[in-house]
């Protein structure tokens, strides 16, 4: 009698650790079909086509909601974006018509910037990659871009300086990330690549240590009105 029940205790023992292995088992399964988390791509705009009616932003042929209406000298900071390739798109609010667009191919983690430009009622699409890697150390870094149809080659100084600190940028054209020095009270000058006379400026503006900023000449060379000749800013990090 004892023996049957020892073999009856050990059969439901068995069966026990059976169902806890197959238990296990399957949870594993599970956990190993989760799908791999995606980090995504990230894309800011900036709007800098003078005269531009207020733009609706498309994303292969889908409206993308934006934090604030896209009219001239717009900035919208990062928001996420599904790697992969795809089709950028701009139109007038509300019409149909594109008025400007550019194929993309987005990496993973990667982030980018989407510039508008050219004179209305044309319009230019720039697709720049941002390094967002941390400046050297106690430095910042600051890259320049060219959004002004009707200049020639530009070079960005800082007032004061007798080398430009970016160089040679024609229109729709960005330079690569450079570190710079903080300073409390910087002032940006724009010239004509190998001349003395200062275009456009941006006075007083504070680099911080360990920023990343993105300095852009906007409007119009002989404009005297909201389109003129400037310079903007952007912190990208």
């Amino acid at each position: 009698m004892k023996s049957k029940n020892y073999a009856a205790a050990l059969a439901k023992k068995g069966t026990i650790l059976l169902c806890s292995v197959l238990l296990l088992a399957a949870c594993k399964k599970d956990k190993a079909a989760d799908p791999p988390v995606v980090k995504p791509s990230k894309l800011a705009l900036v709007v800098s086509s003078p005269g531009a009616p207020e733009l609706s932003f498309f994303a292969n042929g889908t409206k993308v909601t934006t934090s604030k209406a896209l009219n001239y000298n717009t900035v919208i900071d990062y928001m996420d974006l599904k790697p992969g390739t795809g089709e950028f798109s701009f139109r007038k609010k509300d019409a149909t018509d594109v008025l400007a667009k550019i194929n993309y191919t987005a990496k993973t983690g990667v982030s980018y910037t989407l510039l508008v430009a050219d004179k209305s009622p044309k319009a230019a699409v720039v697709l720049v990659e941002d390094d967002l890697s941390a400046p050297a150390t106690d430095k910042a870094k600051v890259r320049f871009v060219n959004l002004s149809p009707e200049t020639t080659v530009l070079d960005l100084y800082v007032a004061g300086k007798t080398e430009a600190a970016l160089s040679k940028k024609a229109f729709k054209e960005a330079s690569a990330f450079v570190n710079v020095d903080p300073a409390v009270e910087l002032k940006f000058e724009i010239k004509e690549n190998g001349k003395t006379d200062v275009l456009a400026t941006l006075d007083k503006f504070k680099v911080e240590k360990g920023k990343i900023y993105t300095v852009w000449v906007k409007g119009l060379k002989d404009a005297t009105d909201a389109t003129k000749l400037g310079v903007e800013v952007m912190t990208n990090k």
